[in-house]
């Protein structure tokens, strides 16, 4: 599967954020014209003071532009994460949606795990979602949904060969990310690829970095990761072609290997 992350940076001016991630998909589709899958971060365009000022209306102009965008150059796009009110929820949703190379919507992902200031403001999703996309299927965890096993676990066990994570971590939060990334890549046996967000936002710095982690060949045990990163403090793209088929059989193997938790007794000595 060959994927790119497209890490653009942010400006003030919503359509120079547009023309930003233009530019970069064209230069990425120069280099490398087979790419079958691109993964925007978390957040592409500014975020202004005040929650209603950046949100959007139910499949609005942010998500008109990414449709448009698959459809013109005929490449699959995962959109990052789209601020937008629903009839049918009480709160907004932060909400990420696949377009294949045809510009048709498959599908949509809502964040699970909210994180800080959002627990006030949105309402967390409910269902995870497997995307198909030739013959496997792929799971996207918004941001903070990494940062916990049980979403990852949960796609891995049914059935998703690799994760996409389009996320906003700003530089005091890189290493614990990077430790996350790993942890489930490895816990799952399962390639990752997380899109961070580049610029600033709020008088916050926000590095980019972003990386595609796959498995390298034939090491079993241990298995051995293969990091690939896009630029720190840049605008740009990282692109990498991975391996689906190798991950899969560690995977079969490590899930014969958990114990139900279920089935453990605790016992507490006293003090």
């Amino acid at each position: 599967m060959r994927i790119a992350c497209i890490q653009p940076e942010v400006f003030q001016e919503r359509d120079k954020c547009y023309f930003e991630v233009e530019e970069i998909l064209k230069k990425l589709i120069k280099e490398f014209d087979n790419c079958d899958i691109v993964c925007l971060p978390e957040r592409w365009v500014n975020l202004t003071n005040g929650k209603e000022l950046n949100l959007q209306i139910e499949r609005g102009n942010n998500y008109n532009f990414i449709k448009n965008l698959a459809k013109e150059y005929g490449i699959s796009i995962i959109s990052g994460a789209i601020w937008e009110r629903r009839e049918n929820s009480i709160k907004p949703r932060i909400t990420s949606y696949y377009f294949d190379k045809d510009g048709e919507e498959i599908g949509r992902q809502d964040k699970i795990h909210l994180y800080s200031y959002e627990r006030q403001n949105f309402e967390p999703g409910k269902e995870l979602v497997l995307f198909p996309f030739n013959k496997i299927y792929f799971a996207i965890l918004i941001c903070f949904d990494m940062a916990f096993f049980e979403t990852p676990r949960v796609v891995a066990e049914y059935g998703a060969d690799v994760l996409f994570s389009p996320t906003q971590i700003r530089a005091e939060g890189i290493q614990n990310w990077e430790i996350y990334l790993k942890a489930r890549a490895l816990e799952n046996r399962i390639p990752v690829v997380a899109c961070n967000t580049y610029g600033s936002l709020l008088k916050r710095k926000f590095p980019g970095q972003s990386k595609i982690i796959s498995f390298v060949k034939d090491y079993i045990s241990p298995s051995m990761l293969r990091v690939v990163e896009g630029p720190i403090d840049s605008s740009g793209f990282v692109y990498d072609e991975i391996n689906l088929a190798f991950p899969k059989k560690l995977r079969k193997l490590r899930f014969k290997e958990i114990i139900d938790k279920n089935s453990l007794k605790v016992r507490k000595i006293k003090m």
